[in-house]
């Protein structure tokens, strides 16, 4: 196989729906892709699920991780599997192993990426499928005929949310650039924001992907279940801080982002992600340190603050905070 598209499924204990997002996302109009599934919690009904797609369609990949790798190690080994067994193909993207796709979703998103070469970053409109059953169809936000990095961080910062784009299709050449899923808070704002910085994001005004979002936002939770041992003590630092730094790290130190960004250009870039992240989370009305003052001690907040879901700027993968018990 030599497919143009590669999928890439982090699943995690999901057998209940896994065939309705297998028969979904294998039923897609666009046919030229591979989906590479990593199953971190492997039981014998998962297997036996993809074993009965992958009998009669060759573009399935199942591979169990004999160790629990948490949801970072997961989506990154997804991505990275991906690379390694189809290193030609030209788009990839994250999906879940219990979301649910219009027959069109991956159609749409090539058409977008196609017809515009500067875009890195394709992904729909989405419907929020809640536990009590309320539908929500999410913000619009896009960064189209924004040509100047700087403006689409600005954009991104006052409108975006993470959680939804990530599950966009990506050009496979920019997440080789700029990396994927590093051991921070909220990875996949991370991943945008540095994507961002080589090129526009789209979004087609269709509902093409219904999302299953199961609870609030949560640090705590995250540390728990991004780091199955132990959370890294920088992960107590301000996710503002851990974005900024890895963002100077790869565009300002290492270049990552040449030739269409400079190295200066690239320090600029997250200096100024730095300052206007920090102060969207101080100006927002449902900021933490707001919960702090009405709520609970320093000492707490610091360790275990949550916040309401504002559009979800965290994977909703089976494999994430949301499906804590």
């Amino acid at each position: 196989m030599n497919p143009r598209v590669v999928l890439g499924m982090p699943a995690y204990n999901r057998p209940d729906v896994l065939p309705r997002a297998l028969e979904m996302l294998l039923s897609q109009t666009y046919p030229d892709f591979a989906l590479v599934i990593v199953d971190d919690k492997p039981t014998p009904e998962a297997r036996a699920i993809v074993d009965s797609f992958a009998a009669g369609d060759a573009r399935l990949v199942y591979e169990a991780n004999p160790v629990r790798l948490g949801m970072i190690g997961n989506w990154r080994k997804a991505y990275e599997r991906a690379r390694t067994l189809f290193p030609d193909s030209e788009y990839f993207a994250w999906v879940s192993d219990h979301d649910m796709w219009h027959p069109r979703w991956l159609e749409a998103l090539v058409d977008e990426l196609d017809r515009h070469p500067r875009a890195v970053l394709a992904y729909p409109l989405i419907q929020r499928v809640y536990r009590d059953h309320r539908r929500l169809v999410t913000r619009r936000f896009e960064t189209r005929g924004l040509t100047r990095s700087l403006d689409r961080l600005r954009a991104a910062q006052s409108r975006m949310a993470a959680g939804n784009c990530i599950y966009g299709l990506f050009r496979a050449k920019v997440l080789a650039q700029v990396g994927v899923f590093r051991p921070v808070l909220a990875p996949d704002r991370q991943v945008v924001v540095e994507s961002l910085a080589l090129g526009e994001c789209l979004q087609v005004p269709e509902v093409l992907w219904h999302r299953e979002v199961a609870g609030e936002f949560s640090y705590t939770r995250q540390r728990r279940m991004f780091f199955p041992t132990y959370a890294p003590i920088h992960t107590y630092l301000p996710a503002t801080v851990q974005h900024a730094s890895v963002l100077f790290w790869d565009l300002a130190i290492r270049g990552v982002g040449r030739p269409a960004l400079s190295r200066a250009a690239g320090a600029a870039y997250a200096v100024a992600a730095l300052w206007l992240e920090s102060r969207r989370d101080l100006v927002k009305p449902d900021a933490r340190w707001r919960e702090m003052l009405r709520k609970t001690p320093l000492s707490s907040w610091v360790s275990s603050g949550t916040r309401s879901d504002d559009g979800g700027d965290e994977p909703s993968g089976a494999d994430t905070p949301e499906r804590v018990a």
